[in-house]
């Protein structure tokens, strides 16, 4: 069962990094609906690989277009994977729940995708970077 929907509010516009949130949407939903623990661990390592070529690529293109706020989102990308190393060794020692991964989509998609991300596509859409 999907608990991670990705609407059409996300997009940014730019259809490589569309498609990127949106794989990582359905990795988010395949560790929902997975109980077992070597799964689990294979899974969230697949999601944390994608997230950080994720962050890499936008960082790339930031950096390119000339970003005026790149290195505050690069430092709240740094603090994302942080977070997802905290869960990755929780998941090592059993200690981990679903709600830490909807805690980190939630917060990715309401702060980062909704006010960073969009904060740079206004800025490339106004011809500022």
């Amino acid at each position: 069962m999907s608990k991670f929907t990705w609407k059409d509010e996300y997009k940014t516009g730019h259809e490589i990094i569309d498609e990127q949130h949106r794989n990582l949407f359905q990795l988010a939903n395949q560790l929902a609906d997975v109980s077992d623990q070597d799964e689990i661990t294979r899974l969230l390592m697949l999601f944390y690989q994608h997230v950080r070529e994720h962050f890499q690529y936008e960082e790339q293109y930031m950096k390119q277009t000339g970003f005026s706020d790149y290195a505050a989102h690069v430092e709240s990308h740094n603090k994302m994977l942080d977070r997802l190393i905290d869960i990755s060794k929780k998941v090592q020692t059993k200690q981990w729940a679903i709600s830490e991964i909807q805690s980190f989509v939630d917060s990715w998609v309401l702060v980062h995708i909704l006010e960073e991300d969009m904060k740079f596509v206004r800025e490339l859409k106004a011809g500022k970077a």
